[in-house]
């Protein structure tokens, strides 16, 4: 009876879910909805100049499949979300956008001059920028979904703040993740565990909390006995 009490309390402690279930794309059996555009300049326009299918490889991602492009112009190529990532994210709002990045192959310098995330949302454009491209091993990248280093059209263009960008997630209609890193048509770019993560609701807490007392209480008395 001890031994299911504390087995009990403990399964109740962690697996209270999220209010908002992730959203996420391990690539492990298909491209699952991504696919690639290419901008002749995402900082002056936003409309595709071409469309491709992503290429998918069963193994050899982060954590098994992944899928990866090759840059084909001299336009920026951007790994564009499927419809999973589209609609009211509004309950993603203080979440994070997290994602793996690895450029596989490439000759040249690097690349910074374009937005590494474009979410397009209400019709407006707001973009982000990391601290450093990715390099040749996989590298795991986060933005928060609060607005926080987010810029409204152009990485020039002005902060962005909490109220704007909860709007903005309420009708998302695009998610771009930048492929193009390399100065020239020069790189395979590969992308892997892409994931919207969700901020628990304060009454999620309180239950895990709970959760957590009941755990301290039954080891107490399971000490005792």
């Amino acid at each position: 009876m001890k031994r299911f009490l504390l087995a009990s309390s403990v399964a109740l402690a962690f697996s209270v879910p999220a209010a908002h279930a992730a959203i996420g794309s391990d690539f492990n059996a298909g491209s699952q909805g991504w696919q690639v555009v290419d901008f002749s300049n995402p900082n002056l326009s936003l409309t595709p100049q071409a469309s491709y299918m992503a290429n998918w490889h069963a193994s050899g991602g982060a954590n098994g499949g992944y899928i990866d492009f090759s840059d084909l112009s001299s336009g920026s190529f951007y790994f564009s979300a499927g419809s999973a990532y589209l609609g009211n994210l509004s309950g993603y709002f203080g979440g994070s956008l997290s994602y793996v990045q690895q450029v596989l192959t490439s000759t040249g310098g690097q690349w910074r001059n374009d937005p590494d995330l474009i979410l397009i949302g209400n019709g407006q454009a707001y973009v982000y920028q990391q601290a450093a491209n990715p390099g040749s091993t996989w590298q795991q990248f986060s933005a928060t979904l609060d607005g926080a280093g987010w810029r409204r059209g152009t990485l020039a263009g002005p902060a962005v703040d909490s109220s704007e960008f909860q709007a903005a997630l309420g009708n998302v209609s695009a998610l771009y993740v930048r492929g193009e890193y390399i100065n020239g048509i020069n790189e395979t770019t590969g992308l892997d565990n892409v994931a919207l993560n969700p901020v628990p609701e304060p009454e999620t807490w309180a239950m895990l909390l709970a959760g957590l007392g009941v755990v301290a209480w039954a080891r107490r008395r399971q000490q005792k006995v």
